[in-house]
């Protein structure tokens, strides 16, 4: 399969209400996990680029949902990911590197360094390079790629949801 380039006057056929929800579950473990890894910081900036990423992740589960019930491709909400999504991803690694530098972060690195949170952390980024591989050889037109596609995201973020909160619970 190669992966086709959905364009402003493309509709995708055959997206299901259930398929537009589903991509809200890892959209919202991330979120979850975000919030989580925030408060451990307790850094606003990771916050503010976990919430960019929710919001963006978001808006793509709207555009879907668009997609299904008026039978419309609402551009923007397809195309805000290219922008939104790198842009939280770098203001909230920025956070993190910040909160390593001017907070005490011995208890979140005690979390996060123990055998389940790791086997978690390494599965969460095994998972989003399948993401990527599959993102870049599956079409993103085709329902049963954005299921096989969705489903290695739920995973992933459930993952990194795992992770973060068994650091903090730790």
């Amino acid at each position: 399969m190669s992966r086709s380039n959905i364009t402003k006057d493309t509709v995708p056929e055959g997206f299901s209400l259930g398929l537009a929800l589903f991509d809200a579950v890892p959209v919202i473990f991330f979120g979850i996990a975000t919030t989580l890894l925030a408060k451990m910081t307790d850094s606003p900036i990771v916050f503010i680029g976990g919430l960019i990423c929710f919001i963006s992740g978001m808006l793509k589960v709207l555009w879907k949902v668009i997609v299904v019930i008026k039978k419309k491709n609402v551009w923007f909400l397809f195309t805000q990911m290219r922008k939104g999504m790198p842009l939280g991803f770098l203001i909230l690694i920025i956070g993190v590197v910040i909160a390593c530098f001017t907070k005490d972060l011995s208890a979140l690195g005690a979390g996060l360094l123990r055998p389940a949170p790791i086997i978690c952390i390494v599965l969460f980024f095994a998972g989003m390079g399948g993401m990527g591989y599959l993102g870049s050889k599956l079409d993103s037109a085709d329902p049963r790629s954005n299921w096989i596609e969705q489903g290695c995201n739920t995973a992933a973020q459930a993952f990194f949801l795992l992770a973060m909160i068994l650091a903090y619970l730790h």
